[in-house]
């Protein structure tokens, strides 16, 4: 590997930004390596400002109003700080633990891309697809090791597994990075134009089966719903594509093959999931939150209502639906934010209840909104609208397959956020590293013809 890149004259600090990139992505999931993470953050933020700041004197338009927007939203974050939170140093500890390493992850992704754009690969946007792959196919086969081994020794194919991680949900976020590269991939293959990945196709769909596996292992619903989407938007994006190459014929076997697997994999999760059988008579009585207070009760408590068949009510749904609409009350309560903190929806259900369930609300659009208020919310949502905008423009324009995968991965990252929290913490971190390595790269002048 190491001659591969010497030859290709990669010089030392590329090469250990790359190798520093590729750990983040392989650490950023697992449990007890926040310090770890966030001193290998700190060297490959050092390494790559001089590259991202070499890209921001290229004055790319789309570059530069990212960035000012990420900028804005910080200078907004610290307004709240100093002038609406009652407990500005705790706000500010929060501040700085929670968004200024996504903030350095996304100026490191971007220079990164940059410097890469600048190398003398042949190809620099296969580098950066496979500095994306790696990382996250050898979590993934590891985890898959560890769920393969409990299954062994319990003697049967259970569910629920966080793996190596501590969370169940983890692999599902990390999944979500790499799927938009193999969609990108493996519908580029189908219309017959330049392969995302430098692998055999078989390798591509293994990798996609490994993905599938961990997420059916860790019954991540929400993992599954997201790769369908995913999988449905990349289709809706690419049938243009498919229309040229391939006779209605083939295309409606194609459709049909798309059906036949979306039914397949829902009917499994169907089948290794319980909660699905009460999602129905769940949602009507978990938005009816005047109803009663049971949804104020920790998940799993049993003291949740039933459903009008008489079994108990999906807890999860339950939860999600009863605290997000408790949380849109409280957002139209606080329009111009609370604090940062984590914890602001648990703080304002205690004070209203006397006591409260969850630490958030399981939306990360009503969370964030507690802290940043609506101005908040707006600045992220139009940073959002930028990357994808970007990426959908490359796609247009040039038929640009790393377009294609940011379009689709800020998407489901944007839906994901509407039921699970995850603009926070690790999960941000790694998504604007691989947001800003595909942003970047579009953005690269090498790209711009």
């Amino acid at each position: 590997m190491l001659n591969y890149f010497q030859a290709k004259r990669i010089n030392s600090s590329q090469l250990l930004l790359l190798l520093l990139s590729g750990i983040l992505l392989f650490i950023y999931s697992l449990p007890h390596v926040m310090a770890l993470r966030k001193l290998i953050i700190l060297v490959a933020f050092l390494i790559s400002f001089k590259f991202f700041w070499q890209a921001l004197l290229k004055k790319s338009k789309p570059l530069l109003t990212a960035v000012l927007l990420f900028v804005i939203l910080q200078v907004w974050m610290l307004i709240i700080v100093g002038f609406i939170s009652n407990q500005p140093y705790s706000s500010f500890l929060e501040w700085k633990g929670q968004w200024l390493p996504p903030l350095m992850s996304f100026v490191i992704g971007i220079g990164l891309a940059h410097t890469l754009a600048q190398s003398k690969l042949r190809d620099y946007r296969v580098t950066i697809a496979m500095i994306i792959l790696i990382p996250i196919t050898l979590y993934l086969c590891a985890n898959a090791i560890a769920v393969i081994h409990s299954m062994i020794l319990a003697g049967t194919f259970i569910t629920q597994q966080s793996g190596i991680s501590d969370h169940k949900a983890n692999v599902g976020y990390l999944i979500a990075l790499l799927e938009p590269i193999l969609i990108a991939d493996m519908l580029s293959r189908m219309v017959k134009r330049n392969a995302v990945l430098p692998v055999a196709g078989w390798v591509t769909a293994a990798i996609l089966i490994l993905a599938l596996f961990s997420l059916v292992a860790a019954a991540a619903r929400n993992g599954i719903l997201i790769m369908l989407l995913a999988f449905i938007l990349g289709a809706a994006m690419m049938i243009s594509e498919i229309r040229k190459v391939h006779s209605p014929q083939k295309l409606a076997t194609f459709v049909l093959a798309a059906l036949i697997f979306i039914c397949a994999f829902a009917f499994i999760s169907y089948k290794t999931d319980p909660r699905w059988q009460g999602f129905v008579e769940t949602v009507p009585l978990a938005w009816d939150i005047d109803r009663d207070l049971l949804w104020l009760n920790d998940e799993g408590a049993g003291s949740e209502p039933l459903t009008p068949s008489g079994n108990p009510v999906d807890i999860s749904t339950y939860h999600r639906i009863a605290d997000a609409h408790e949380g849109w009350r409280m957002l139209m309560q606080h329009p111009w934010g609370m604090e940062i903190a984590r914890d602001t929806f648990h703080k304002l259900e205690v004070a209203k209840y006397g006591h409260a369930g969850m630490s958030h609300s399981h939306n990360s659009w009503i969370d964030f909104g507690l802290e940043v208020g609506l101005p908040g919310l707006l600045l992220w949502a139009t940073f959002l609208v930028l990357l994808a905008q970007k990426g959908w423009r490359a796609w247009m324009a040039r038929k640009e397959p790393l377009g294609f995968a940011l379009v689709i991965l800020v998407i489901m990252f944007a839906v994901r956020g509407l039921f699970d929290s995850i603009f926070r913490d690790h999960m941000i971190e790694q998504f604007m590293l691989v947001a800003a390595l595909l942003f970047s790269a579009l953005s690269s002048e090498k790209n711009l013809r």
